[in-house]
């Protein structure tokens, strides 16, 4: 793959922790103003999302029953969700779409509103209720999206999903060079953590390069991009990635819950996931998603 592979880890020191908020009572859906829903070529995606937006509790909620039931009806028409009620809940609809279908299928609201599908990891759940599987990869799609900094940052998605599967020499991929964090995790399941991200060792080193103070942030950067400053954010930072994954010979990474452990021990004391999926970043966009970085 096209990163930054050989870069000295000095970050385990720094405290390696697991932060994940803990669920607030229901409340309203957070209405935000949207940015455009800027669209790429899969894999790569636009990282937009707001995490106000995905995890307001009503909007989440609405999101879990999705998963539940077939997401369109006859003739393509999408169920009735509570979603559609706000901006913020149609971005999140626009975003689970994008992740779940492939670029060929679309479904419609009733007031004619189009949602089209990108990345095809669940493109049966037109028909049927997603799977644990299908759960899983829609879930790390969607956390890979969020972004607190309010910029649309493109991100290369990488993974053992068949939609990811790409040509690392195409011309359009050969600007992504730093491994930015593997995502997992589900985000239909009840409770008040649903995913988990971990950060792999050229992020630290691209950030070493911004600012002095990055390597001491590391911690909360990820957080700020996953959670903004929603306090109901449901994503656990585990720190580094080589401390809870492994990766086969393709690089993809199968990924555990648990911090510090390492991935021999981690499958002993929590669930594994296959359904990873990491990112990679151009050099120029690493400030407008960790634009935080050294003031902390």
């Amino acid at each position: 793959m096209l990163s930054i592979r050989s870069v000295a880890v000095g970050l385990v020191g720094a405290g390696v922790f697991t932060a994940g908020c803990v669920a607030a009572p229901d409340a309203e859906p957070v209405e935000t103003a949207e940015l455009p829903m800027r669209r790429t070529v899969v894999p790569i995606g636009a990282n937009g999302l707001n995490p106000g937006d995905f995890w307001a509790p009503a909007n989440r909620a609405a999101f879990q029953a999705l998963g539940g039931a077939a997401l369109a009806g006859a003739a393509g028409g999408l169920v009735a969700t509570p979603l559609l009620a706000t901006a913020g809940g149609k971005s999140v609809l626009d975003y689970t779409v994008r992740c779940a279908l492939s670029g060929e299928q679309v479904v419609r609201a009733p007031n004619g509103d189009e949602y089209h599908g990108a990345f095809g990891f669940a493109p049966d759940w037109t028909g049927r209720p997603l799977n644990t599987s299908e759960q899983r990869w829609v879930s790390a799609c969607i956390f890979q999206h969020l972004n607190g900094s309010g910029e649309h940052v493109d991100i290369l998605l990488e993974g053992r999903h068949a939609a990811l599967e790409f040509s690392p020499d195409e011309e359009r991929f050969a600007d992504f060079v730093v491994e930015d964090a593997t995502m997992y995790g589900n985000a239909f399941l009840p409770g008040p953590v649903a995913g988990y991200a971990c950060i792999d060792a050229g992020l630290s080193a691209a950030l070493s390069s911004l600012s002095s103070s990055c390597p001491l942030d590391i911690n909360l950067l990820p957080l700020k991009r996953l959670c903004g400053h929603v306090p109901t954010c449901g994503v656990a930072f585990l720190g580094l990635c080589d401390l809870v994954c492994t990766r086969d010979a393709a690089g993809d990474s199968t990924c555990h819950t648990l911090p510090l452990v390492g991935p021999l021990v981690g499958p002993l004391l929590g669930p594994s996931y296959t359904e990873t999926i990491r990112t990679e970043l151009r050099d120029s966009d690493l400030l407008p998603l960790y634009g935080s970085c050294g003031l902390l």
